[in-house]
């Protein structure tokens, strides 16, 4: 295939074939880095907007609209969308009425022009259903590649002449339970003559026989019941979520050497990769009637340690591991923890929360969980209630995991402690591997001990603004030796002005040499700048200007002590000997 080069001949993109363009995009590791390659010329854009335009998640109500109108008029952008999540009010509390209207007519208007043909995953994730009927039609007849579908509901739900149950032949679908349905809904599931029910299962369980993803999500202290979905089999699922619902349940007592229902489910279906419960979901001892062949291809779980417990002819094949629940350090410790995490000998990615209800309980957390699973590959660790997990030791101790590439820590910080940036310093120095890592700052429950904290019997009567969350994504740049070049950061923090003035944010990025002083290459501070980073340094060099700076203020002081006094007569000549003897002690300290 032949390029004119005639006009583009400014840069090696200019002249590199599209497919190769493509290629290079999909090696971007960020939505930004991806957004600067297509501006760099409008060739670029032509070629790379496939990449860019893949998944567009609309994040406000303003979002929605003049995103969704500008791919209407621009079908060749419009024809490269193949996901697109709508959570209009991902940036405020509630949603109106005409704000709902006014989104849904943009997804109609946009479906109905036939501009979105290649869409193959929607999803709506708000409060409420949207409340123009007329969108479901939309998708399903302007979307002809459309196979997976996600919605959301809450306090008010679908018609029984909803156009939503017309779909057929979906790959995925997912239900997300708000907090409204739970709290106005939630017999609704129960009633199996209800219409909306029977509609809804209907869709799901006899015209869409081949799906292969199924997720019911919602967050409840009461369970909702959803038992009507064991009559459905689903030879190709693979993967199954289900959130604080419950499934195994029914009114008749169980015969001898019957299976429980939820049992049957998943023996019927081998093909499962993935599997997400709850704890209402099933009790862990009825895992011990499932038959030691079944669920051979399950590689990712996510549900409660007690769960994973029971299922103990998985435990050779699971390498992604998520505790949905955080575990309570004052019910459960920390090694009957990894002593089930070792029993895990695939495990390449850990997702864990603990609750922490002293300060020293984690204290051997990090080295048990080193002990039980060093082959991680993924962690994610989350520890609340109270401070825990100092940077510094923190940064030597992950050493421990060797193949380490991702991490991201949640914890109470030490008042004192190390920031996020020095905080993430520490740990790319000390583990150059780590490509990519975020740090997390989370307000402690309080009343915290004192010397830790202070007590904040009101937060709303504090005149000035309190940190509720401080998050840092940061990316590790090496040399060809292996050797930490850069940090770069991007920091995201969020405020709570007091009597309820509402809640602020603040963005900031920053890149951060992390070679030596001196280091060849690395430009050097000079004048009272240069001092300055000498003095808060943490080298040798550091601590001697510390301490002949300390000399020097003592020779200073007694320097001082002698003019004040007048004439250097036994008295001054004391104060000379003390200055001199204490600086000779001070010189003496050592490194």
């Amino acid at each position: 295939m032949a390029y004119d080069t005639s006009k583009r001949r400014g840069s090696p993109l200019a002249i590199a074939p599209g497919d190769l363009l493509i290629e290079i995009a999909s090696f971007m590791e960020t939505r930004l880095d991806l957004l600067n390659l297509c501006l760099t010329s409008k060739y670029v854009f032509t070629n790379v907007s496939a990449v860019l335009y893949e998944t567009v998640v609309l994040q406000s109500v303003e979002q929605c609209c003049m995103t969704l109108g500008m791919l209407s008029r621009r079908t060749d952008i419009a024809r490269h969308v193949r996901r697109l999540v709508i959570r209009p009010h991902a940036r405020k509390q509630n949603l109106t009425f005409i704000e709902n209207i006014e989104v849904a007519s943009a997804i109609r208007n946009i479906a109905s022009g036939m501009c979105l043909d290649a869409l193959v995953r929607f999803h709506w994730d708000a409060d409420e259903l949207p409340l123009l009927d007329e969108m479901w039609f939309a998708l399903r007849m302007g979307c002809p590649q459309l196979r997976y579908v996600g919605i959301s509901v809450g306090a008010t739900i679908p018609h029984p002449r909803s156009h939503l149950y017309d779909f057929k032949d979906l790959l995925g679908f997912n239900l997300n339970l708000k907090h409204g349905f739970f709290e106005n809904q939630i017999d609704m599931f129960v009633d199996e003559e209800h219409a909306v029910l029977r509609k809804f299962w209907d869709m799901l369980i006899h015209r869409c026989p081949n799906l292969e993803e199924l997720a019911i999500e919602g967050y409840s202290s009461v369970p909702a019941d959803v038992h009507l979905i064991l009559e459905g089999r689903w030879p190709a699922l693979r993967k199954l979520t289900l959130g604080d619902v419950c499934v195994d349940w029914f009114q008749r007592s169980i015969s001898p050497g019957e299976k429980r229902p939820f049992i049957a489910f998943l023996e019927a279906h081998p093909s499962l990769e993935s599997l997400s419960l709850s704890r209402h979901t099933i009790q862990p001892v009825h895992f011990s009637t499932l038959e030691s062949t079944s669920l051979p291809n399950v590689t990712r779980f996510s549900g409660t340690h007690q769960q994973l417990q029971t299922l103990l002819h998985l435990h050779r094949t699971i390498e992604y591991v998520t505790f949905r629940d955080p575990v309570e350090t004052r019910d459960v410790s920390v090694p009957t923890v990894a002593s089930l995490l070792r029993d895990l000998p695939s495990l390449t990615s850990l997702k864990i929360a603990f609750t922490l209800h002293s300060m020293y309980d984690s204290a051997n957390l990090l080295r048990s969980l080193i002990q039980s699973c060093p082959m991680l590959r993924h962690l994610e660790l989350t520890c609340a209630h109270k401070p825990s997990l100092q940077l510094d030791t923190f940064a030597k101790t992950i050493r421990g995991f060797p193949k380490l590439r991702s991490l991201h820590l949640t914890i109470v910080k030490y008042p004192g402690d190390e920031t996020l940036v020095s905080g993430a310093t520490r740990i790319a120095q000390s583990n150059p591997r780590l490509h990519k890592f975020s740090l997390t700052f989370i307000p402690p429950v309080y009343p915290v001990p004192l010397p830790f904290s202070f007590a904040l019997p009101n937060r709303t009567l504090i005149p000035f603004a309190l940190p509720v969350r401080a998050t840092g994504v940061f990316e590790v740049a090496c040399d060809v030796h292996g050797l930490p070049l850069t940090l770069s950061g991007v920091e995201y923090c969020r405020f709570m002005w007091p009597l309820g003035l509402g809640v602020s944010t603040r963005t900031r990025k920053y890149s951060t040499d992390l070679r030596p002083m001196g280091y060849p290459g690395r430009n050097r501070q000079t004048g009272l700048r240069g001092l300055m980073a000498l003095l808060v340094e943490g080298s040798s060099a550091g601590e001697e200007i510390r301490v002949l700076l300390f000399c020097a203020f003592l020779t200073v002081l007694a320097a001082f002590g002698i003019i004040v006094n007048g004439s250097g007569g036994g008295r001054g000549s004391r104060i000379v000997q003390a200055g001199a003897s204490v600086a000779a002690a001070a010189s003496n300290v050592p490194e």
